[in-house]
């Protein structure tokens, strides 16, 4: 797959923006039927037009993919996407035909034909806007293909996953900021969820450069939050279904592993309530058939993990219930903050029991394994024939590792040690994308003469008080809209919110028996 000759190169004049004013809104109406922008698109679009680094925190709902989409209609080369899901790039990709913009995406799971044809269409300079995973830019003959291709913008999409303190860190990320050395195009960094260490850690490691940068508001006063203890899932389950019984519009209900999204939607069944199920263990097909009956249907309910939702265009979601608090209050208002992105009113509603810190725990556990496996791990790494050397690239089974481990891990368990050494910065991951199933080969360059121990254990440590500040959140005693936006570096309403179960006079009706109870024996409690 040779491409062919480049086009020729782009100049800084070439970004020029169309023009002051009403021009661009035109151009948004024309291109992508918007009569007007969402706060902060304009700003980020009319740097990038202009070649500026900018970096765009728009809360989910806020139309991020419009800062890239609208570019890359404007601009005279290519605009390069790297975004961390293939489910998002897929969809991404037939939402960005739909407008009319050529545009492609190149995941390890296409065909080798596919594959070729998209190379192709790339290197003869017909498409306007590419999608691709991190990994994708670690492959020598993709960035041969770079090389000859002018790009007028690169985008990173979530790009919160660059932080080793967040909650969706991808060490493929951290190597994005390596083809500021082979391109002149101005950088844009767009996500959801970004804390203000984690901008710091995103402008840092992308080498931005004197970007612009705009911080949307996180607040959603149409959102009402609630968070109600249940203790079994039995308990769950009616509250689940209490809720659903009366709904209207689409709704998702979010669980924390795939076991519990089918026991949730199993026994919803049994009880009267058709829903369908969603997680990265069904079949490629199926996922699909979901996701279009989820925007087709007037009130459909999917049961699913966290792979349910990056890209999802409904806007009348009126309820996102969790069954299970993620492991971050980022994962939980990304994920709750896919309702009422219309601005009419919605309800989030998480249910919170005693087994649920134990489920993200194992999640945690799994993350970063016991350091004497890592060590073991590492041992056998260096050991490898072609690792030995700092730099080098070398292929190795999962099988030859399981049984330099004692063979008794499973090749996800291998694959998850490796990942958490990635972390640490001991060593590169070059192939494989988040979702994939486990390889039979990885292919590993050793980074490190040593891996630095301390740094796994801070990672840990933080991950740590990630799922403390969930407890916090699920047990707080004031304002739920007030913990959420001084989580996210935002000043705080100090007058009750009236849109969370703390300051609606009526919440404490919706809490468990057990805290109603608790309430109605306070000392002191308002009449």
């Amino acid at each position: 797959m040779s491409p062919s000759p480049p086009p020729p190169s782009l100049r800084r004049e070439d970004f020029r923006p169309p023009g002051a004013g009403p021009p661009l809104v035109e151009a948004l109406q024309r291109h992508l039927g918007h009569s007007e922008f969402r706060p902060g698109q304009e700003a980020l679009v009319r740097a990038v037009l202009a070649g500026r680094d900018a970096l765009g925190i728009l809360p989910t709902g806020g139309g991020k993919s419009v800062c890239f989409q609208l570019p890359a209609f404007l601009l005279p080369g290519m605009v390069l996407v790297v975004s961390p899901l293939i489910s998002l790039m897929e969809d991404q990709t037939l939402r960005a035909r739909r407008r009319g913009l050529a545009a492609d995406y190149l995941t390890s799971t296409l065909p080798v034909e596919k594959a070729r044809e998209v190379w192709t269409r790339a290197a003869e300079g017909r498409t306007r806007l590419l999608f691709v995973a991190p990994e994708r830019l670690e492959v020598p003959s993709f960035r041969l293909l770079l090389d000859r291709v002018p790009l007028s913008l690169v985008a990173v999409d979530e790009a919160h996953c660059i932080s080793q303190w967040g909650h969706d860190f991808r060490p493929s990320y951290l190597r994005i900021g390596k083809l500021r050395q082979g391109t002149s195009a101005p950088f844009l960094a767009v996500t959801a969820t970004a804390t203000p260490r984690t901008r710091q850690e995103i402008a840092r490691w992308l080498g931005l450069r004197d970007p612009l940068v705009v911080v949307g508001t996180f607040d959603r006063p149409n959102l009402h939050w609630e968070v109600v203890q249940a203790s079994s899932h039995r308990q769950k389950l009616g509250l689940l279904f209490q809720r659903l019984a009366t709904r209207r519009g689409a709704t998702i209900v979010y669980a924390s592993t795939r076991r519990a999204v089918e026991a949730v939607r199993r026994d919803l069944a049994r009880s009267g309530l058709a829903a369908l199920s969603y997680h990265a263990a069904l079949p490629a097909a199926l996922r699909t058939r979901v996701q279009e009956r989820f925007l087709e249907d007037p009130a459909p309910v999917v049961v699913a993990t966290n792979a349910f939702g990056m890209g999802i265009d409904r806007a009348d979601v009126r309820m996102v219930l969790h069954y299970q608090l993620p492991g971050s209050l980022e994962a939980y208002y990304q994920e709750a903050g896919r309702a009422g992105r219309d601005g009419e009113e919605a309800r989030c509603m998480a249910l919170y029991g005693p087994r649920d810190r134990g489920v993200h725990e194992g999640f945690l556990a799994a993350a970063y394994p016991e350091p004497e496996r890592l060590r073991r791990l590492w041992g056998a790494l260096q050991r490898a024939e072609g690792a030995r050397g700092e730099g080098e690239i070398t292929s190795l089974s999962l099988e030859s590792l399981r049984r330099a481990l004692g063979g008794k891990l499973a090749s996800r368990e291998v694959v998850q040690a490796l990942q958490a050494l990635a972390r640490s910065g001991a060593l590169e991951l070059l192939e494989g994308e988040e979702g994939e199933a486990p390889p039979t080969r990885v292919r590993v360059r050793l980074t490190a003469e040593h891996p630095p121990w301390q740094t796994l254990a801070v990672l840990r440590e933080a991950a740590r008080r990630r799922l403390e500040a969930v407890e916090r959140y699920a047990l707080e005693k004031s304002c739920r809209r007030r913990a959420l936006l001084s989580y996210f570096g935002e000043s705080r309403p100090e007058a009750p919110c009236q849109a969370c179960d703390r300051c609606r006079p009526e919440g404490g009706a919706r809490r468990s028996l057990l805290g109603w109870l608790r309430d109605l024996c306070r000392p002191g409690r308002p009449s």
